[in-house]
């Protein structure tokens, strides 16, 4: 009696397959049963694909992502400053030297004298009146001592003149008193007619001596005055050994030295009249009608930051110069102690002005294109590039930072960012510093 097992099992050497309610069992040995296992694998593997692509054809499509945005966060902190109406000005620049307004060159009037001291040097300031420069004046006072003994020669001269007029005259007097006794008498007969033309000739006589002596007194009296000449003129030259200052000022060379030999066509010093220095810049001949008497102008160093002095056109020369075809404009400046004369300084003369909208230089980003950028600071803290149109640039004076004009692209009161400009990026949230 044989066991009895469902159609679906298998065993080791057996193989049962049922298809339409039909079983169909196979005794085959281990070989038949490898390749009949193959075949299972490969229609199973067919039936997965197949209900793996069903499932991936009926999958329903996934719902729609939805974006949010995220506010963006504070990329660096900046400073702002916001645009302002200010008086805007024009300026050409021009260089020049540093001269003397008024350069007085000292020198002694007194010929032929060695000096023996000069008192000052370059940079002293010095006041009207104040001695420079002593010269030996031994000579001098030898002559004048001759010249007072001459003219006290010449005044006894006079004396002796004066008194020799005074007794002709009083001879005179005798003479022609006896003249008119004898004319008394001759008109009675008692004396001869010759008597009284001898008497005649006498009183002729004298009068002749009086006016011979009143000759000599006068000139007597011309010796002493070309003697009081003389001597004044000593004294003058006296005076003249001690070399002044007609002006004050600063001394700009010292050109003698001790043991020279004084003349009037050599100077001494040179004397910068009251400290009074002006700028004298060559402007070319196209921008001269930009130019005006009275214009103010900044002047600067490149070389010394020190020096920021107002200036003001004085004069324009009227001749142009026919080969570097420029003018000289003439730059007053006021007293500084840095200046000096010689000096190579830059200049900004004003050549209009008006009111303008303006920013920090330092707002303004230039583009690879030669056009100018700034970040305006929106009301959320963002910052939105803006491009710009400018006009003049305004140095920096004091504390105020160089400014620039704006023509076209920003309004009064926006704000735009003076810090940090060159690592922002159109659309970055920012934090505003204080």
């Amino acid at each position: 009696m044989h066991d009895l097992h469902p159609p679906q099992s298998l065993e080791i050497d057996d193989v049962a397959v049922q298809s339409n309610a039909t079983v169909m069992t196979y005794r085959q040995g281990r070989r038949p049963l490898i390749w009949q296992t193959l075949l299972l694998g490969v229609l199973a593997g067919v039936g997965l694909t197949l209900g793996v692509t069903q499932f991936l054809i009926r999958k329903p499509a996934p719902p729609e992502t939805v974006q949010t945005t995220v506010a963006p966060t504070a990329s660096q902190t900046v400073t702002i400053a916001k645009v302002t109406s200010s008086s805007v000005t024009e300026t050409l620049a021009v260089n020049g030297t540093v001269k003397a307004t008024d350069l007085l060159s000292i020198a002694p009037q007194v010929s032929g004298l060695q000096i023996r001291q000069v008192l000052v040097r370059e940079g002293d300031r010095v006041t009207a009146g104040q001695v420079l420069a002593q010269l030996d004046d031994t000579t001098l006072r030898a002559d004048l001592r001759q010249a007072e003994a001459q003219l006290a020669v010449a005044q006894a001269q006079v004396t002796q003149r004066q008194a020799a007029l005074a007794q002709g005259q009083a001879n005179l007097m005798e003479v022609q008193q006896n003249l008119k006794r004898s004319e008394a008498l001759a008109n009675r007969g008692a004396i001869s007619d010759q008597e009284l033309t001898r008497q005649r000739t006498q009183v002729l006589t004298a009068q002749e001596a009086v006016g011979l002596a009143k000759a000599e007194v006068e000139s007597a009296r011309s010796g002493v005055r070309a003697q009081q000449a003389a001597l004044e003129r000593l004294q003058t030259q006296l005076t003249q050994t001690v070399v002044r200052a007609p002006a004050a000022g600063i001394v700009a060379e010292r050109q003698a030295t001790v043991g020279d030999i004084s003349s009037p066509s050599v100077a001494v010093v040179t004397l910068i009249q009251n400290n009074q220095l002006k700028l004298v810049a060559e402007v070319p001949q196209a921008q001269m009608d930009r130019v005006n008497p009275g214009a103010a102008t900044l002047v600067t160093s490149n070389t010394d930051s020190r020096l920021q002095l107002q200036g003001v056109v004085e004069s324009i020369d009227p001749v142009v110069n026919a080969t570097t075809r420029t003018a000289l404009v003439n730059i007053t400046l006021p007293a500084n102690e840095v200046l000096k004369v010689g000096m190579f300084l830059r200049a900004e003369i004003t050549t209009a002005a008006r009111q303008g909208l303006t920013i920090p230089a330092a707002a303004v980003q230039p583009q690879a294109d030669g056009s100018s950028q700034v970040f305006l600071l929106g009301p959320d803290q963002q910052v939105t590039a803006r491009t710009l149109e400018l006009g003049s640039r305004l140095p920096a004076r004091g504390d105020q930072p160089p400014l620039v004009e704006v023509r076209r692209g920003l309004q009064a009161g926006d704000q735009v960012v003076t810090s940090g400009v060159g690592f922002l990026q159109d659309g970055d949230r920012v934090t505003v510093s204080p």
